[in-house]
């Protein structure tokens, strides 16, 4: 009974994934733009022709950029996923079944109208599938936190958030993604991009780091990077772009008000989940004291601490 449920729920995963594809040629605005900056202005007769030219490799990046899967889509397919708990056996039966079907997909301009119906390149779907991570699976008491701490609307946008990020929650990551549910409150305006961050750093970390220890050094990181850019402030207002590039200085990537930003939202994750948080002092400038005495060494010593 449990195989012919599985085996239900796979074939319904890979009908979903058929139609999602079929209906997921939409043109953006972000999109077209896009478009027009890099390729040619994009208009409807020539977009029409250029997406159906299968020789223009600068046409399959563009069919990359359109047949992505967004977080709506991944949101009506999490369930499925979840029921389905594919393994990599199962994900390779999912893509043979994509490979084996002709999918016909709708490209529809920004406003709905119907710009053309391709055929879907097999690049296409394999990356598609791909994209969805479909053999990930989440540990158990991830996924109860998510159920018993998380409103209905933001459960599913959190869930695609892990798998997306595809990291190990049945290890130390996971005890620290229950207790982030458990603590953190779901309606605050910064949830989601304190999750974000989160799963970032695990990202790149091995399984059992500490991940507290994790987030303050990401803080220091982030305050190094705070104080150069504004040195670079200070420079820039003493000096022209120009002139400060011919000398070998850099401009920052980040603003200083970004990397706040990421800071306030370490020191939000760390007081709700640890009670704690590592505090950092910019550093103070003082004017120089004189020494006023240099008769004998005790009384420049005494000078100093005035």
């Amino acid at each position: 009974m449990m195989s012919d449920a599985t085996s239900e729920n796979r074939r319904h995963l890979l009908a979903r994934i058929i139609e999602a594809l079929e209906n997921g040629g939409g043109l953006t605005d972000a999109i077209l733009d896009y478009i027009d900056a890099v390729l040619f202005p994009p208009e409807p007769d020539r977009l029409a022709s250029f997406l159906t030219d299968d020789t223009n490799s600068e046409r399959d990046s563009l069919l990359d950029l359109i047949f992505f899967p967004d977080q709506a889509v991944q949101a009506d397919l999490e369930p499925l996923l979840e029921a389905a708990r594919c393994s990599a056996e199962d994900k390779n039966e999912v893509h043979d079944g994509l490979m084996a079907r002709a999918i016909h997909a709708r490209v529809n301009l920004p406003d709905g109208r119907k710009l053309i119906s391709l055929l879907v390149p097999d690049f296409i779907k394999s990356q598609y599938l791909e994209r969805l991570n479909i053999a990930w699976q989440m540990d158990l008491r991830v996924a109860a936190a998510i159920e018993n701490c998380l409103s209905a609307e933001l459960g599913p946008i959190v869930k695609v958030r892990l798998r997306n990020a595809g990291i190990c929650t049945c290890s130390s990551h996971g005890v620290f993604l229950c207790r982030f549910f458990e603590r953190m409150a779901d309606s605050h305006p910064d949830y989601l991009a304190c999750l974000d961050l989160a799963l970032s750093l695990m990202q790149t970390a091995d399984e059992g780091v500490d991940v507290y220890d994790l987030l303050v050094e990401h803080k220091r990181s982030l305050f190094r990077s705070l104080q150069q850019a504004r040195r670079f402030e200070t420079l820039l207002g003493q000096s022209n772009m120009e002139t400060l590039m011919l000398q070998g200085v850099r401009a920052p990537h980040v603003s200083p008000n970004a990397l706040m930003q990421h800071m306030r939202r370490i020191d939000l994750i760390c007081f709700g989940i640890f009670g704690k948080t590592e505090a950092i002092d910019m550093p103070i400038e003082k004017p120089v004291r004189q020494v006023s005495d240099l008769d004998t060494a005790g009384a420049a010593v005494q000078s100093l601490l005035r």
